[in-house]
């Protein structure tokens, strides 16, 4: 605050107007933002990101932002659902991204009114690439577009470790939101084992309103057939450990992720979908 001369009490309205916005969802909630905002943080700073990437004050300040906003007014349901049912925002976001366009969109349209603009004495020139960076990260977050940075990232890396430039620094940072948004993974297993319970919840709810629609209910979302010990297994092998694996082999600081994932795999494996014992 001090080094972009921000105004208190402007911040003070930021950050209540941006956790009124998140409503009160089993898992994406305002709990979880500032979950994100808290391993984004950490990622930046003791996992060695701004010293690798030789970030400046504006990066790290653009990629906390990002945590804090990345799931705003976010209603519970995934954008394939907004999709398939073609609702307001599908059609507004013409489906692509809908949720993230959502999210970062809603933000800087509140930003609008002076009482929530902290952006306000920032530098044309710096303000303007900030929101480019914001919203290139929050983007970045859609699932559906997951192979597509973990590609890019991986052969961006496998050229050389030298990601000192804007562009690469960008890339960088959209990498470790991402890794941010899912490292529930890559906890200690109470921690792991909590979210994992919340946001199966959450899907549960989403199948149970694709149930009274009539739609055919989506993947590991069915209460009444419950696979959670599969969905997180190939969750893990597909999505998650790939990309922490290759994060870590940046920044090695970050390795005890992917230790923690293998362990809680290996408690899947173990257990399979036997509740957990009292």
């Amino acid at each position: 605050m001090a080094h972009f001369k921000i105004n208190e009490q402007i911040m003070l309205n930021w950050c209540s107007v941006v956790e009124a916005g998140y409503h009160g969802n089993p898992y994406h909630n305002s709990m979880h933002a500032a979950d994100v905002l808290h391993i984004m943080h950490y990622i930046m700073t003791k996992g060695g990101l701004v010293e690798r990437c030789q970030l400046r004050k504006e990066d790290l300040f653009a990629g906390l932002f990002s945590a804090a906003i990345h799931d705003y007014d976010h209603p519970g349901v995934n954008n394939s659902f907004h999709v398939r049912t073609q609702t307001y925002y599908a059609t507004l976001y013409n489906d692509r991204s809908v949720l993230e366009n959502r999210h970062v969109s809603s933000v800087f349209e509140l930003m609008k009114l002076p009482k929530f603009n902290i952006f306000a004495g920032f530098p044309d020139e710096i303000r303007t690439s900030m929101r480019d960076t914001i919203v290139d990260l929050v983007l970045a977050t859609d699932m559906g577009l997951h192979t597509k940075y973990v590609g890019q990232w991986k052969r961006r890396i496998q050229e050389d470790h030298n990601l000192d430039k804007k562009d690469d620094q960008r890339l960088a940072m959209q990498m470790m939101l991402k890794m941010a948004d899912i490292s529930n993974c890559g906890r200690p297993h109470k921690i792991y084992r909590r979210w994992g319970e919340k946001i199966s919840d959450e899907f549960y709810m989403q199948g149970d309103r694709e149930r009274q629609l009539g739609l055919p209910i989506s993947p590991f979302m069915n209460r009444k057939d419950p696979t959670v010990a599969k969905s997180q297994i190939d969750f893990m092998n597909f999505v998650v450990l790939p990309m922490f694996e290759s994060i870590s082999d940046f920044l090695p600081n970050m390795r005890i992720s992917v230790k923690h994932t293998e362990e809680n795999k290996q408690h899947w494996m173990d257990h399979g979908d036997s509740p957990p014992p009292a």
